[in-house]
């Protein structure tokens, strides 16, 4: 690696600090930006004229768009500077948001999506951003309060949805807050956060970043359509064949570049390519299962035969209790990785994640069963939340924190796309005759399924260094320069 060293030096004590304090806010803000929406869409659907089949590209448009652009300006962040891009980012965000409550065209409520795309890489960017300037368990603790901040925020996100609609004049009013967060983050990022210390001397592979971008958006498209229509259709075969193409061409592009948009040598290597494989099952289980289980949920024992009848709220309550164990878990996992080490950590959550899906199995017929299998599921899903990304951070290449953290996003996303479409899959092959709803079979192959995705990462994650402060040579040398 070619690490070019910027003046700076590692912060401490109260900045230090102060700085992860900007950065969780900023987080807080995404977190809220996130979980606002979409309570509101049937709402803003009414305030734009649009139907409610055109109002699900507000939030596949900005899919999109973070597929396209979290590769890119992770690694124009190594390469430029993390603040510099965040700040980009940031103002990015703003922009989009505020488009998004002040013009009511269709057109543009989408543009300001797309504006809002960027929203993706601030975590990556933010976790480069620590990771430069501060060191092992405070590293830890920063990036764990950060991935806390961001979950809550979700969650606060989604609750004050309810409430500024309540007591707002108009929808425009209501769409209007979280730009107020974002905007209260531009002004620490511009003027509160320090910039990072390292920068790659590699130069901008534009064929690389076009390719991955045309990878994801024709796999996510594909993969959408498979959800709905069934992988044989024209609609799904089209787009994955056109990202399988990409794909194989993409790589051997890659492996012959100088300075590649990917390092896909380091993707593939036995020191961080457990954790890649470990956020593709990580990502199909939380973002692909949530459909499944408030089906399974909402289904009725009378007429399904199956599921408890659950109000929305009822399912609000069983979501959000595995959000909360998540975020509980995000927090503690640098405060279990000091005593016990972070690999041990990682198996940890693993372990829990697979048990926590697979006691689905027996204990689907009981709601207090499935509420504890639910419990056991969120602890394990919040200590891979914090510790996965923690410890990439810690193995990749001082020079490539930013692009190492954007691909691990990026993989959770297709992943999580990747499993909806499996899932869709599973439930519609299971479907009873003349019935319209699927037979208990398939909820309880996609239980296996989860609980499987999570063994694969169990086994992925025994593959990492055991040593927990092991760096790369690369890591170490510019540790020293410092």
């Amino acid at each position: 690696m070619n690490i070019l060293k910027t003046t700076g030096l590692p912060i401490v004590g109260t900045r230090a600090r102060s700085v992860v304090g900007f950065l969780i806010f900023c987080e807080l803000a995404s977190g809220f930006t996130q979980g606002f929406y979409s309570p509101l869409l049937k709402d803003f659907a009414g305030h734009l004229g649009v139907t409610d089949a055109d109002i699900t590209w507000f939030v596949t448009i900005q899919s999109l768009a973070a597929a396209v652009c979290v590769p890119l300006l992770s690694k124009l962040g190594d390469i430029f500077g993390h603040r510099r891009i965040l700040r980009i980012a940031v103002v990015s965000v703003l922009l989009g948001t505020l488009l998004t409550a002040l013009v009511p065209s269709y057109p543009v409520v989408l543009a300001g999506r797309v504006l809002v795309g960027p929203l993706a890489v601030w975590l990556p960017l933010e976790i480069a951003l620590v990771h430069s300037r501060i060191t092992g368990d405070q590293a830890r603790k920063a990036i764990g309060f950060l991935i806390t901040f961001l979950t809550g925020g979700a969650i606060l996100g989604t609750f004050a949805a309810g409430g500024v609609s309540a007591i707002s004049p108009s929808i425009t009013v209501t769409m209007l807050a979280p730009s107020l967060l974002v905007l209260v983050s531009v002004y620490a990022v511009f003027f509160k956060v320090p910039e990072s210390t390292n920068r790659t001397a590699a130069g901008i592979d534009y064929l690389g970043f076009t390719g991955v971008a045309v990878f994801m958006i024709a796999a996510l498209i594909g993969l959408r359509a498979a959800g709905t229509a069934g992988f044989l259709t024209a609609p799904t075969l089209v787009p994955l064949g056109i990202a399988v193409v990409v794909f194989v061409l993409w790589v051997m592009w890659e492996l012959r570049a100088k300075a590649p948009a990917v390092d896909v040598r380091l993707v593939v290597s036995r020191r961080v390519g457990p954790i890649y494989l470990a956020a593709l099952c990580f990502g199909m289980v939380m973002f692909g299962a949530m459909a499944p289980m408030t089906t399974f949920l909402g289904s009725r024992p009378d007429v399904e035969g199956y599921g408890f009848g659950a109000t929305a709220g009822l399912i609000s309550v069983v979501v959000g209790s595995i959000t909360i164990l998540a975020t509980v878990g995000a927090a503690l996992f640098s405060f279990l990785a000091a005593r016990i080490g972070i690999r041990t950590v990682l198996l940890t959550g693993a372990a829990l994640s697979a048990i926590g899906n697979l006691l689905v199995v027996p204990l689907h017929t009981s709601l207090g069963g499935y509420i504890a299998a639910a419990i056991v599921q969120g602890l394990g899903y919040g200590l891979l939340l914090g510790a996965l990304p923690a410890r990439l951070a810690e193995l990749a290449p001082a020079d490539s924190t930013g692009i190492a953290t954007g691909v691990y996003n990026s993989l959770r996303t297709l992943g999580g796309a990747l499993a909806g479409a499996i899932f869709a899959a599973m439930l519609g092959a299971a479907m009873v005759s003349g019935a319209g709803y699927a037979s208990i079979d398939g909820y309880i192959a996609i239980w296996i399924f989860c609980g499987a995705a999570f063994v694969v990462c169990f086994i992925a994650v025994l593959f990492l260094p055991r040593d927990d402060r092991a760096e790369d040579p690369a890591v170490s040398a510019a540790a020293s320069a410092h």
